[in-house]
């Protein structure tokens, strides 16, 4: 007889799809790194619950506001994927509608296994001139929001014995940027989150873990406002003049990596192959995080 303290045998690599038969949730869904997730949950038989706050994005961000229309299409190409998916429009950190997602998860498909908590903002300033409401407002939405979340899944995830839980933090969770305090900040804190929650629920066998991003290409740094920041001096800069601004922005020579590769950290971490990773995090940023501990 198997001592207690030894685990059974690691699982076999798992052959496509391999997550057939799963429920996923995932937010800040409409477009960008959501997207990638749900397109990439979808090809591996995972069914979804897609949220996003759409046009409820609080304003002084320096990028536009999702669109129901991105949320739709989202939905469109998850089901052309072969999932069913339920979507919802509204902030996934208020807590009425965080346990409103979750239950709809339990309603429709019967179970969640995966939550993948990617909804964020951020609104950009001095610490010196920025009010104390617009701090907030970025903590309230991106520290608290995942709390809001993260509590209602985790309760269905321990009474099942079953889950992965994937927060996505930022390469700014790891080092300062200037004019991003309530976004820095936000960020770090879900480290903290994250490291708590796994070991809360680790005797339930749910695995809790952190992505971390470096710049990506998606509506949030493939902006007019993000090029005129980088390309101050020209007018009208175009997204080839950020490119080139920004060419040495990582170690590896890019500007930014794509949200596929962020989703497929994010189906590693969802993975049986993972059962043993959680309380970590995984650095998706072309070597950047080779510059700091």
């Amino acid at each position: 007889m198997a001592h207690p303290a030894d685990p059974p045998s690691a699982p076999l690599p798992a052959t496509t799809p391999r997550l057939a038969g799963r429920v996923g949730l995932i937010t800040g869904a409409g477009r960008g790194i959501g997207r990638a997730f749900a397109t990439a949950l979808a090809r591996e038989g995972c069914d979804l619950v897609l949220c996003d706050i759409c046009e409820g994005l609080p304003d002084g961000t320096p990028y536009p506001k999702t669109s129901r229309e991105q949320l739709e299409e989202t939905r469109r190409l998850a089901e052309e994927a072969g999932a069913e998916v339920a979507i919802r429009v509204g902030d996934a950190g208020d807590p009425a509608m965080a346990r409103e997602l979750v239950e709809l998860a339990q309603q429709q498909f019967g179970r969640l296994d995966y939550l993948i908590a990617n909804a964020a903002l951020t609104i950009e300033g001095e610490i010196a001139e920025l009010s104390p409401d617009v701090f907030e407002t970025v903590i309230r939405n991106n520290l608290l929001g995942t709390f809001n979340i993260l509590s209602p899944a985790l309760g269905v995830m321990r009474e099942a014995r079953r889950g992965r839980v994937v927060i996505i933090a930022s390469g700014d969770a790891r080092h300062a940027e200037a004019k991003a305090s309530p976004y820095v900040s936000s960020k770090w804190g879900l480290i903290g989150l994250a490291k708590t929650a796994a070991l809360e629920v680790a005797k339930a066998g749910v695995t809790v873990n952190v992505i971390l991003p470096g710049p990506v290409d998606t509506p949030m740094m493939s902006s007019e406002e993000r090029f005129r920041q980088a390309v101050p001096g020209k007018e009208n800069p175009a997204r080839d003049d950020y490119l080139e601004a920004r060419k040495d922005a990582t170690p590896m020579g890019y500007a930014w990596v794509k949200p596929e590769d962020v989703a497929a950290a994010a189906l590693f971490l969802l993975s049986d192959e993972a059962r043993f990773v959680s309380g970590g995090t995984l650095s998706i940023d072309a070597a950047d995080s080779a510059n700091w501990t």
